[in-house]
């Protein structure tokens, strides 16, 4: 993912949400080196489309309790690029944060994700501007070989983040370097199916030897470490 220079203001100086200097990750490897074997063979770009509910995360925004909410929009652009429209409630302002990604995707599957551009970023009922510096890279490294009947869709993934360039704010904020998870499911929050698929995705990253991706403990840095998603019951869902 990209990230503006005025969103790393913002959640730097808003949220105050350092970890304690505790532990760091591995150095990051190439992103192919985390995906399993079926991915680049498999993948199918327009089964990775739609609405997703995300029930569990490593990544820039703030963990619960201060968060909360978070669900997504993936969007077919053309054969390499997907829009993908992102939101979450932050509960101290009582405020939902809708982002805007722009996603360029190889063919291969590896590495799919080469450049993401946050655009149309509100915080607090403000917009921010869309120029950006910073490149995530990021591949779906695990899905389900379940096809939700309704909507030819991967009925959970999981996508993966290891290492970024083009800005050396992020090394002082991450050090060793940034590494994000993201688990989505199709099926709700709560509901037998989601909670089947959660279950399912924590069982693929530890087949894939990340558990320490997940670890609950932050890193050093502004890490907040492996965060499951509360889904509580005054969340809304732009779907």
């Amino acid at each position: 993912m990209k990230l503006t220079k005025t969103l790393e203001s913002t959640i730097f100086i808003t949220f105050h949400l350092f970890a304690p200097p505790v532990a760091s990750h591995p150095n990051c490897e190439p992103l192919e080196t985390y995906q399993a074997p079926y991915v680049s063979s498999t993948y199918s770009r327009s089964n990775h489309m739609g609405n997703y509910y995300e029930l569990a995360f490593r990544d820039l925004y703030p963990a619960p309790p201060h968060s909360d909410c978070q669900h997504t929009s993936k969007f077919i652009v053309d054969d390499y690029e997907y829009d993908e429209s992102f939101r979450f409630s932050v509960i101290e302002f009582g405020t939902t944060i809708p982002t805007k990604t722009l996603i360029s995707i190889k063919d291969t599957a590896v590495d799919l994700v080469v450049d993401q551009i946050m655009q149309n970023i509100t915080i607090m009922n403000r917009d921010l501007p869309s120029n950006s510096s910073t490149t995530f890279h990021t591949t779906v490294i695990a899905f389900s070989p379940h096809i939700s009947p309704n909507s030819s869709q991967y009925e959970w993934l999981i996508e993966f983040t290891c290492g970024s360039e083009g800005n050396p704010l992020i090394p002082l904020l991450f050090p060793n370097d940034f590494v994000g998870i993201n688990l989505y499911s199709k099926s709700s929050p709560h509901s037998p199916r989601g909670n089947s698929n959660l279950l399912e995705m924590m069982s693929a990253i530890e087949e894939l030897g990340l558990t320490w991706a997940t670890e609950s403990e932050p890193w050093k840095g502004m890490d907040t470490g492996f965060n499951i998603v509360p889904h509580g019951v005054n969340c809304t869902y732009e779907f």
